[in-house]
C-alpha cells in the first residue's frame, strides 16, 4: 500500500497532518512498508527502562489531554527477563458489565461499539437483507497490549477489577493491522519477535494513537522493542550490541489496500471520511463494498 493511501485511510490529507499527530511529532514518522519507522530517544528509552524494576515489571503510558484530564494510552514493560515469576497475580472473575456495552448509544444500530461486543447489524449485502458482525467487517478486538506479554491479569489488578482486562486493554483495529501474514506488517508480526526470542530480555512499549485524544478509535499503535542485557548489579540495561533488536514503528489503523481482493471498504471513501469514522465510531461514516446500511 502507497503511502498515500495510508494516510488518506487514517484521516489526514497530507503527510504533514501526520506528523502534527501530538504523541507521533517527536519521533518523526518514515513510512516504510504499510508502517511507519519512528526514531528512538536514547535518553527517554534508557529513563523508562530504568522505572522498571522487580517490583514494577509494567507501568501505564500518560497520554496528558487538558487540565485534570489524564488518560492511559497504553503500557511499557520488561518481558522476556528473571523478574517476571516475582509478580503476583490475583485472579478474579467479579466483574462488571463491559463498559462498552453499558456506554454505547442503544438507539444506533450502526456505534462500532455493537460490532465489538459482537452484536450483530441489520444492513443490505449485495441488496439482500442480512446481519453482519465484526469479522465480516475485517474488525478486530485488538489488544493495545498483546495477549503474549502474559501481564494482562497484573495489568487488570493495578486497575482494580471493575472491568475484564479484555475489554479495557482493547480497541477497533482492522485485520490488517492487527493480523500478520507474508505480505502484511500487523501488529502481530511485530509482538512475534519477542515471541520468537524467549531467553531474549526485551524493553516493550505498546501505545494507542489518537489524532484528537477525544476520538473515539485510534488511527494506529506505536510499539517499541529493545533488547536488554543484564548490570552487574542484577538490572538491565538497553543492549549495548548494535546487531541486536531494536524496533520503534507506527502501525496504521487500516483496511488492506484497495486493490486487495480482501479489502471490505470502498476506494470513494476520501480522508474526510476516515476521519469521520475516528472521530465518531459510526460505521456509516464509511462505504463499504456491496454493504447498504438500513435506515
Amino acid at each position: 500500500m502507497d503511502e498515500q493511501e495510508v494516510l488518506r485511510k487514517l484521516g489526514f490529507e497530507s503527510e504533514a497532518e501526520l506528523l502534527s499527530v501530538k504523541q507521533l511529532a517527536k519521533y518523526h514518522p518514515i513510512y516504510a512498508t504499510d508502517y511507519f519507522d519512528l526514531s528512538i530517544d536514547e535518553k527517554e528509552t534508557n529513563d523508562s527502562i530504568d522505572r522498571l524494576s522487580v517490583d514494577k515489571t509494567f507501568l501505564p503510558i500518560f497520554y496528558y489531554s487538558v487540565y485534570g484530564r489524564i488518560m492511559i494510552s497504553g503500557w511499557r514493560a520488561l518481558l522476556n527477563t528473571d523478574y517476571k515469576n516475582k509478580v503476583i497475580s490475583i485472579n478474579t472473575k467479579d466483574h462488571h458489565e463491559s463498559w462498552i456495552k453499558e456506554q454505547r448509544d442503544k438507539t444506533n444500530y450502526f456505534s462500532v461499539d455493537n460490532v465489538m461486543i459482537d452484536e450483530k447489524i441489520p444492513v443490505y449485502l449485495n441488496e439482500q437483507k442480512k446481519e453482519i458482525g465484526r469479522l465480516f467487517l475485517k474488525i478486530d478486538q485488538g489488544h493495545v497490549l498483546g495477549k503474549f506479554s502474559n501481564l494482562l491479569s497484573y495489568i487488570e489488578n493495578f486497575l482494580g477489577n471493575e472491568q475484564n482486562i479484555n475489554n479495557i486493554d482493547i480497541y477497533p483495529q482492522f485485520a490488517h493491522a492487527n493480523r500478520n501474514s507474508k505480505k502484511d506488517h500487523g501488529q502481530v508480526n511485530f509482538e512475534c519477535i519477542i515471541t520468537k526470542h524467549p531467553a531474549t530480555p526485551f524493553y516493550y512499549e505498546a501505545e494507542a494513537i489518537f489524532t484528537h485524544p477525544l476520538d473515539k478509535i485510534p488511527i494506529g499503535t506505536r510499539i517499541k522493542i529493545i533488547t536488554l542485557e543484564k548490570t552487574e548489579d542484577g538490572h538491565y540495561q538497553k543492549s549495548t550490541d548494535p546487531d541486536d533488536i531494536f524496533e520503534h514503528v507506527f502501525i496504521p489503523n487500516c483496511d488492506y489496500a484497495e486493490s486487495d481482493p480482501a479489502s471490505v471498504l470502498s476506494s470513494d471513501n476520501t480522508a474526510v471520511d476516515y476521519r469521520n469514522f475516528f472521530k465518531e465510531g459510526d460505521l456509516r461514516a464509511l462505504k463499504w463494498k456491496n454493504i447498504d446500511f438500513q435506515k
